[in-house]
């Protein structure tokens, strides 16, 4: 039987693929034999499967490890190394026991609990001192005293590279990390060195750090803290820091996804405005840089604390008072920059929107408070964001910035504001921790970033990704060497291992016309862009096996990463490698006047730690790196080369060289490996999410280190224990109790017969993957058959003594039985009779009252029925009386209409009768209507009429004239008197004007006089004060200068209201002189249009009494009217009389025709009438003349109101 055979018998717990769980469990449920190509197998669940299998068995599944090996300390001493058997181990200690530490080699594995637990007080600090790191459970103290025991013992350097993605605990294991080095390199209490290194850690997780999606305390940046030691009497002693810091996530101070926060500084300074009202800060939620998250909050987090947690160690590391309030202000100026409005700007008289330019308001609030704040020119500061300088050989020009560019100009100098601040912070930091002393060695302790793949992925995400190929082709190179050392110091004989070497993905980035050859390229040319770019990448990266270009589209592309594939979006590329802000801004803020900006400003990137590895590359003798597939080339000979023309490096070149000073740190250096995991991301304590944990495995190079393991000989075991657990495997014969290495080797050599699958070292036996589970199974079918037998002979002896105990009984209990049986028989007699009585009485009962209860129901259904026939009786007769009464209604209403119609009929028929007989009485009466004598009735009077008429004319003109002589005196006197009320109505404004005026001067030197008594009471104070409280005296010296800035800014403020009330009085003077003129303009055009309408309608009336006399005369002259002329005239036309009527008026009137001289006499009138229109005319050109002189005359100029409104300081 082969081992395969063995290994897969029946009831064999194996591993299976899952969609959702990744792997699950199954066991077998028929054994394995060579050929078979179907497993059948169960699930934990209950379902049976079958799996197909090749015909060699090279795709069987994996085997779970033995009871015994699950929730070992080091995954490395499994039996099975692999993916589920690691994933499974690390579940386990997880979930069921809560253990967070995990060995994997020379890895700790750290899965974050998301909960306080009690692991770090210094009772755990002394239990792990001294103690080697087997020796108790896994920690991040065991890793740290390894470390620290090796610097101890060879004197070398050290680091501990801790990494993970975001969210999984990195920042709180190095933290943790430094304090024990800390506390074992000084004492338990705090030094003041010590001191100092824990206090740099609030400051770069306020400055540094920020809540994300995935983490509310996410580091945006690279740290590496060399934690200095100095040799005192062979004691290790901290001496110092330094702080290195790598790619600071710039954008997060202009940009935030949803559900994310700005820098935690931000929100800090917001919540504890109160103690700097200089800033003029708001609420968090008033800012455009800090409320695009929609998350300001975290829970269980003061950022008012937290804010008071950072300035005390900014003390403590020795920030003066003088720098802090200046790095707040830098701070504020940031948030008060991201709030300028950039608003679009219009043609020049039009409302067309120009598109090339725009515009910033001089008086915007947040401009100049920036400028206050920062102490630099607001004015200069809106100009360069609003204009743009290009630079040629011997010129320049200026060109406007549209909206966009605008804004990307102030998020430009937003970020590079926040950069060089980060940057002078860590220089202080650097400067404190280290004071100089010569140190012997250190520590390095390095918090980088873990590999990170979302769903759009730009430059910040490849930087970190190169960063993690970096350090895996690092890791790699290391664990295969310790595997390599390990089997030299056994004495075993060994083949190279084979694992994956990323160079050629490293190659892909770094190379000569690689990825960042070509994107720096791309930042030189004048016209590149994001799309030409990647048209490049894909010419000449597509040679390489990493790169993949997409299927779609050319915005986008794909490198293969040692973790996964991850497809990179080109957009923005170029700009934020290449980090551009307007070197007219930057100098606009190098101008400051303020000294810790101005400062901040002219750093300079200097790579400290490039320098340090260089330092330390002479001291490195003959180490020498191995490489598992091919010789390490160096970083150098791939370097590009730079023009000496490009002045200023992008961000690419110098991430690229950063990380080339920290690897070549990392290999000088003995590295310990943390790999932090995040279970999930809900935060919840102990939960586990198996696809994302697997995930992170495979990118932490946890698996590769099993891998590698697995290509070895990864089960090891001493000699004793091997011969305590597997003795039982050889005959007696091959057991010698005083030579276990031998009775060892008889032991393997009887069950392993390939060579190959172990090795025989000096204290340690060797095994391939596989071997000891294989021994195991052995053992435990030994184990097996030999419990079997002994069971056996057991169970007989067992089972005799229960048969006779069992015999025994059963007698006794039949003669109880029977016994019983018969009394229960005896019993159920008795009871049967009994029953048959009980019976009889009970039917008889029951059948009497079902009797009575029927009686009663037929009784109650004949009374309702009975009822129910006499309501039906009664509503039939309701409805026949009811039907009675409609019909006689309907009679009446039918005879009453036949009534009204037949009496309509009556009363046309008359109204016909009588039409008939009115109009026959109209016919006669008009006929008699044409008669003379109806004539003479009709125009009697017409002549008394005519004459009062005529003697009402000369009324009206004569009242006319007197009325049009008044008129004009009366327009004259109105215009005189309104002159005269507006000539009053300017006296008493101006003089009400001068009296607030000389009140307002008044109260303004009153003023100034409390206040000059203040500040010399003030200052008296401080005279006597100045020797106690000398801290104190500055702190009055400055309110006094802000009080005389007061004083001043009162004084200017009540001038420029003086001058603004004169104007404004002015104006009003201007507006009412003019007002008052139109309005004597409009009386005398509506007077004029009056005497026009009267003129005109005494040319109506004349006329119309002229036609009147001409008709009469015409009438007495040559016209005789007859009977017969009248005929067609009606009843109504009364205007002309009969011929009797006016032989009677010539009669009565002789004197009628002498009076047609005045009639006629119209001629004059109208020249009358047309001398007073050309008077009015005149008197309207003579007023349009006064209107002009008035208007030229008070004209409002500066100094016609001087003297009446601004009187002299020494008048009342």
């Amino acid at each position: 039987m082969s081992s395969e055979e063995m290994l897969y018998a029946k009831g064999s717990k194996i591993w299976i693929p899952h969609a959702e769980q990744v792997w699950e469990s199954a066991s077998l449920e028929e054994s394995y034999h060579k050929g078979d190509t179907i497993l059948k197998i169960q699930t934990e669940s209950g379902a049976l499967k079958e799996i197909k299998l090749k015909p060699d068995g090279s795709n069987l599944p994996p085997l779970r490890n033995p009871a015994i090996l699950v929730g070992q300390n080091d995954l490395t001493t499994l039996s099975y190394l692999h993916e589920p058997g690691v994933l499974y181990n690390l579940r386990v200690r997880f979930c069921e026991r809560q253990i967070i530490y995990t060995y994997c080699g020379i890895i700790l594995v750290a899965i974050n609990p998301y909960a306080d637990l009690p692991l770090y007080g210094p009772n755990i600090i002394r239990a792990y001192r001294g103690h080697a790191m087997g020796d108790l459970e896994p920690h991040i103290f065991a890793l740290a005293e390894e470390a620290y025991t090796k610097l101890e013992r060879e004197n070398c350097n050290l680091s501990i590279i801790v990494s993970g993605e975001s969210g999984a605990g990195k920042t709180v294991s190095a933290k943790y990390a430094m304090r024990y080095f800390a506390a074992v390199g000084g004492s338990e209490s705090e030094t003041q060195v010590e001191r100092k290194v824990l206090a740099s850690s609030p400051i770069m997780e306020a400055f540094g750090n920020a809540k994300t999606t995935r983490n509310d305390n996410s580091s945006r940046f690279g740290k590496f803290t060399k934690l200095l030691f100095t040799n005192q009497m062979g004691v290790m002693y901290l001496q110092g820091a330094t702080v290195h810091t790598y790619l600071l996530e710039k954008s997060r101070v202009v940009y935030q996804a949803q559900g994310e926060r700005n820098y935690h500084i931000f929100y800090q300074l917001c919540a504890a405005r109160a103690k700097y009202p200089e800033l003029v800060l708001d609420h968090q939620d008033n800012y455009q840089f800090l409320n695009m998250g929609g998350s300001p909050d975290i829970e269980r987090i003061s950022d008012a604390d937290q804010f008071n947690e950072t300035v005390q160690a900014m003390t403590v590391l020795g920030f003066s008072i003088q720098q802090i309030a200046d790095i707040v202000k830098i701070l504020a100026g940031i948030l008060h920059l991201g709030n300028i409005e950039v608003s679009k700007k219009y043609m020049e008289g039009s409302d067309v929107e120009d598109s090339d330019s725009c515009d910033i308001f001089q008086n915007d609030l947040h401009l100049q408070v920036t400028g206050d704040l920062l102490k630099i020119n607001a004015e200069d500061l809106r100009r360069w964001l609003l204009m743009r300088k290009i630079e040629s050989a011997n010129e320049y020009v200026l060109i406007p910035n549209n909206k966009e560019m605008a804004m990307a100009a102030r998020d430009a100098l937003a970020k590079h504001i926040y950069a060089k601040l980060f940057q002078y912070i860590v220089n202080v930091l650097n400067k404190s921790l280290h004071n100089g002393s010569k140190q012997c060695s250190f520590i390095g302790v390095l918090d980088i970033y873990g590999f990170e793949t979302f769903e759009v992925n730009s430059f910040e995400q490849f930087c970190i990704n190169y960063a993690n190929e970096k350090l895996q082709q690092q890791f790699n190179q290391h664990v295969f060497k310790l595997e390599q050392e390990e089997y030299l110091k056994e004495g075993i004989t060994w083949t190279m291992i084979d694992f994956y070497d990323n160079q050629p993905c490293i190659d892909l980035i770094e190379t000569r016309l690689g990825v960042l050859d070509l994107l720096d390229e791309e930042c030189r040319m004048p016209k590149g862009s994001d799309e030409s770019w990647a048209g490049k990448l894909v010419d000449k990266c597509n040679k390489f096996p990493h790169f993949e270009k997409p299927r779609f589209g050319t915005t986008s592309f794909f490198i293969k990463h040692f973790s996964d594939t991850v497809e990179y979006d080109v957009n923005g590329f170029l700009e934020k490698n290449r980090d551009t802000v307007s070197k007219e801004l930057t100098n606009v803020l190098a101008q400051s006047n303020m000294q810790l900006c101005k400062q901040v400003m002219i750093l300079e990137e200097v790579d400290t730690l490039g320098t340090d590895a260089n330092k330390m590359a002479t001291t490195l003798g003959g180490r020498v790196v191995i490489s598992a597939n091919r010789k390490q080339q160096l970083n150098e000979t791939r370097r590009r080369v730079v023009s000496s023309k490009q002045h200023k490096k992008t961000v690419g070149s110098q991430f690229q060289e950063s990380l080339t000073s920290l690897i070549s740190t990392l290999h000088a250096t003995t590295p310990h490996y943390v790999r932090c995991i995040k279970p999930n991301d809900d935060k919840i304590a102990f939960k586990w999410e198996t696809a994302k944990i697997i995930q992170q495995l495979r990118a932490c190079g946890v698996l590769e280190t099993v891998r590698i393991s697995a290509a070895g000989f990864p089960s090891r075991w001493l000699y004793p224990d091997f011969y305590m657990r597997y003795q039982l495997l050889a005959h007696r014969s091959q057991i010698d109790k005083n030579d276990m290495k031998q009775s060892c080797r008889n032991i393997v050599l009887k069950w392993i017969q390939d060579e190959d699958k172990y090795r025989f070292g000096n204290t340690q036996i060797f095994f391939r993957a596989g071997q000891v589970a294989y021994l195991e199974q052995v053992r435990a079918n030994l184990r097996k058959k030999y419990i079997t037998t002994v069971q056996s002979v057991v169970r007989r002896f067992i089972k005799r003594r229960r048969y006779v105990r069992l015999q025994k009984i059963i007698f006794g209990i039949q003669r109880h039985a029977r016994g019983y049986m018969a009394r229960m028989r005896a019993q159920k007699l008795r009871e049967a009779r009994a029953a048959l009585i009980l019976s009889k009485y009970a039917r008889g009962w029951l059948c009497r009252r079902r009797y009575l209860r029927l009686c009663h129901s037929v009784a109650g259904i004949q009374q309702y029925a009975r009822g129910m026939l006499a309501r039906n009786r009664f509503y039939a007769m309701r409805d026949y009386y009811r039907a009675v009464q409609i019909q006689r209604f309907v009679r009446g209403v039918l005879a009453r209409r036949a009534y009204q119609k037949r009496r309509r009929s009556i009363i046309i028929c008359q109204s016909a009768v009588r039409r008939f007989l009115a109009r026959r009485q109209f016919k006669r009466m008009k006929a008699e209507a044409k008669t003379i004598s109806h004539m003479e009735n009709k125009y009697m009077g017409l002549e008394n009429k005519i004459i009062s008429m005529q003697q009402r004319i000369d009324e009206l003109n004569r009242d006319n004239s007197a009325l049009k002589h008044k008129t004009s005196e009366i327009s004259v006197l109105k215009m005189k008197l309104e002159m005269k009320k507006n000539l009053e109505h300017e006296f008493k404004n101006i003089k009400a004007a001068c009296l607030d005026k000389d009140k307002l001067i008044e109260a303004l030197n009153k003023q100034l006089e409390s206040e000059r008594d203040e500040k010399m009471q003030l200052l008296e104070e401080n005279g006597h004060s100045q020797e106690e409280w000398n801290q104190q005296k500055q702190i009055w010296c400055n309110e006094n200068r802000e009080l005389r800035k007061q004083v001043d800014s009162m004084i200017e403020m009540a001038k420029n209201a003086a001058g603004n009330q004169r104007e404004h009085e002015e104006r009003m003077l201007t507006e009412i002189d003019n007002k008052e003129l139109n309005e004597a303009y409009q009386r005398a055009i509506k007077d004029k249009e009056v005497i026009e309408n009267e003129n005109y309608l005494l040319k109506e009336e004349l006329s119309h009494f002229q036609q009147q006399h001409n008709g009469i005369a015409a009438f007495n002259m040559h016209h005789t009217r007859t009977a017969s002329n009248a005929s067609s005239q009606n009843e109504d036309d009364i205007g002309y009389g009969s011929a009797k009527n006016t032989l009677e008026i010539n009669s009565r009137y002789p004197d009628l025709r002498n009076k047609n001289d005045s009639f006629l006499d119209n001629t004059s009138i109208v020249v009358k009438l047309r001398s007073i229109l050309e008077e009015e005319k005149q008197k309207h050109r003579s007023l349009q003349e006064q209107y002009v002189k008035l208007a030229s005359r008070n004209k409002p100029t500066e100094d016609s109101f001087r003297p009446t409104c601004c009187p002299p300081r020494g008048s009342t």
